[in-house]
């Protein structure tokens, strides 16, 4: 496998891990009520994740919501974009 290709797999990699950690993050908070759950949702990881994981998911996923459960969607307009590191 080329360079390339090996770029490219460890990032749909990666952004598979954030998807998943965002999903089970989206599960803790799905007894809340709607409004509440996709703050804390999005407030979770913006305190937590860095600013480049934060970057990852949003660019992976601005183009494809729908590939996120319906929580993570109502919480993606919160997610603060990423600033590096």
């Amino acid at each position: 496998m080329t360079e390339a290709g090996l770029t490219t797999d460890h990032h749909a990699e990666n952004v598979e891990k954030l998807r998943r950690m965002a999903g089970q993050i989206a599960d803790f908070f799905k007894a809340y009520p709607e409004a509440e759950a996709a703050h804390s949702v999005a407030d979770h990881i913006n305190q937590f994740w860095t600013g480049r994981m934060r970057g990852d998911f949003l660019a992976a996923f601005a183009d494809r919501p729908e590939d996120l459960t319906p929580l993570l969607r109502h919480a993606l307009p919160q997610i603060r974009p990423g600033r590096g590191g």
